[in-house]
């Protein structure tokens, strides 16, 4: 689970080196399609799309950076977030056109480190040290920018837990990063969500 922070803080380190961005703003627009737990591993049905609220994601993340105890729930609200930093890297945020700005939230990068190390931090010590992943480890996905955009009907993907942590591990070894490292970390921390909430 260490590699987790050591992953997310090469990310944010490329984020603010190459574009010198440290800030991350959302609003009351920013909302995603996504396929909830279980569903979002699960082949032999077709998924089913609900709505995501950045906002609450945050509200929710916010409890636990006020000292309230993490759960499972919250690596998947931080994958979320995590994903949006993807999409500001390609798109301007929508909190300059259609947000309300009494909706709006500024995230400092440096926050999002602090809490994935207290949840990291929390199950390590109810023993949780490590979770595996094979070859088997697929999932549904909305792409983006596709995830955010609801002026169209999305199109779902299948995506690779197995792959995506190849991917990150390239980033640990050559502290060399994309705009897509962002996301397969957010489908890491889904992951991790899951398999908690199972546990």
């Amino acid at each position: 689970m260490q590699q987790l922070i050591l992953a997310l803080t090469g990310l944010v380190k490329w984020y603010q080196q190459f574009l010198g961005i440290d800030v991350l703003t959302i609003d009351d627009m920013d909302r995603y399609w996504v396929v909830r737990s279980p569903e979002w591993t699960e082949f032999h049905q077709d998924p089913k799309l609900s709505v995501g609220s950045l906002l609450e994601d945050w509200a929710g993340l916010q409890r636990v950076l006020e000292g309230g105890a993490p759960t499972a729930v919250d690596f998947e609200r931080l994958g979320a977030v995590i994903r949006v930093v993807s999409d500001r890297i390609l798109e301007p945020s929508t909190s300059e056109t259609g947000g309300s700005r009494a909706g709006r939230i500024d995230i400092h990068l440096r926050q999002l480190l602090l809490l994935l190390a207290m949840l990291v931090e929390h199950y390590q010590q109810a023993g949780v040290d490590a979770l595996e992943i094979d070859d088997m480890d697929y999932y549904w996905v909305v792409e983006p920018p596709d995830w955010t955009d609801f002026q169209k009907e999305p199109s779902l993907c299948v995506g690779s837990l197995i792959d995506d942590w190849a991917e990150l591990q390239r980033v640990l070894k050559e502290d060399i990063a994309t705009t897509v490292d962002f996301n397969r970390l957010g489908a890491v921390l889904r992951t991790v969500s899951e398999r908690l909430g199972r546990q």
